[in-house]
């Protein structure tokens, strides 16, 4: 604990001696050395957590390559058993298991189209813009506080056209 409190340092003179300036002085730049240690702070925390996500993204990407390799070596076995048990030719099991993959990859790609063809875009982002630059050319009112906790509550219209 200090003994002197708002003084900069311990055994300063007090601050009955010293000045309204001195005081302000010594405030800012106690805070300002709070703020860049904040910063500092703030920078450290984000490289710890950059490092950790990029050990994690390497992981991910090992993890995606063994799996793709199990896939691999699953089609396979999936293709010897169909030509041993079922009595298939070899090429037939195997074209068998290429068109399902084929199946696979279809779906998904037909999920991604309707996915793309679902998107809105920026409305909400148009919306907003268009009655700033309204306001801003004094051809809208500002909505008052209330109008504006209302608005935020409702969704926006839909686009036209759409």
């Amino acid at each position: 604990m200090v003994d002197k409190p708002g003084a900069g340092q311990p055994g300063a003179a007090s601050d009955s001696d010293r000045s309204i300036g001195e005081l302000v002085s010594d405030a800012t730049d106690n805070l300002s050395r709070i703020v860049r240690l904040e910063i500092k702070l703030a920078k450290l925390e984000a490289k710890a957590d950059a490092v950790k996500i990029g050990k994690s993204l390497g992981e991910f990407g090992a993890a995606a390559f063994v799996l793709h390799l199990v896939l691999i070596l699953f089609s396979v076995t999936v293709g010897l058993f169909l030509a041993e048990v079922a009595g298939w030719a070899f090429w037939l099991s195997f074209l068998t298991v290429t068109g399902f993959y084929l199946l696979i990859a279809a779906l998904l790609i037909l999920v991604a189209v309707i996915n793309l063809k679902r998107r809105q875009g920026l409305a909400r982002t148009a919306v907003t813009t268009s009655r700033l630059m309204g306001i801003l050319r004094g051809e809208i009112r500002p909505p008052r506080s209330a109008d504006v906790e209302t608005a935020a509550d409702s969704e926006p219209p839909a686009p036209a056209g759409r």
